[in-house]
């Protein structure tokens, strides 16, 4: 039974689930047994991972918190559009989420349920697990609208790298700036530029 749980947690990305034992048949037991051996650790109630895997600070954070969702300079960070590893971690979450129990270094943005759903991708950590994040259109916007995440030279070298990266799709990005109200502001920076 172990090793059943072994293989469902490694098709997986080392995340085994109480959910995935009851569907394959398994009792709780052989979860608790595999923690007392040091082969798995407890996320979250439910959710567990492989020992070896915890170092993956964003894919951990992400099995923690599975509402937040990596934006602003993190998600830069993901696209290799920042000269600087970020530091702080940067997420959004839906407006009212209780935050208090996300470590310090973890700067919160608050957004309402209507503008939280657009442009959530997945990408590669830096470890390559596969982690929920803004788009890069979606990113652009945030930017843009909060100038605190970012101090100016950095944020304008950013802003530019993106608009001239040719990976912006134009529909999606005014569309975007029109719902999170920046498209006056993305329109000054396209004429200084």
């Amino acid at each position: 039974m172990e090793t059943k749980l072994i293989e469902i947690m490694n098709k997986n990305e080392g995340v085994l689930t109480t959910k995935d034992a009851t569907a394959a048949g398994i009792p709780r037991i052989y979860i608790t047994k595999l923690v007392r051996k040091g082969i798995i650790e407890r996320v979250r109630a439910g959710v567990y991972l492989n020992s070896e895997a915890f170092g993956d600070e964003f894919y951990l954070f992400q099995l923690r918190y599975p509402k937040a969702i990596f934006s602003h300079n993190t998600a830069l960070y993901f696209y290799n559009m920042t000269e600087r590893t970020p530091s702080h971690i940067e997420i959004t979450v839906l407006r009212g989420y209780n935050a208090h129990r996300f470590p310090d270094n973890y700067l919160v943005y608050y957004i309402t349920k209507k503008k939280f759903d657009l442009g959530i991708t997945s990408m590669q950590s830096t470890q390559g697990r596969t982690v929920k994040c803004t788009d890069l259109e979606r990113t652009l916007c945030d930017i843009i609208r909060n100038n605190k995440s970012l101090d100016l030279e950095t944020r304008n070298k950013s802003i530019k790298e993106i608009l001239r990266s040719g990976k912006l799709d134009e529909k999606k990005l005014s569309s975007y700036a029109k719902i999170l109200r920046c498209s006056k502001q993305l329109n000054m920076i396209r004429e200084i530029l």
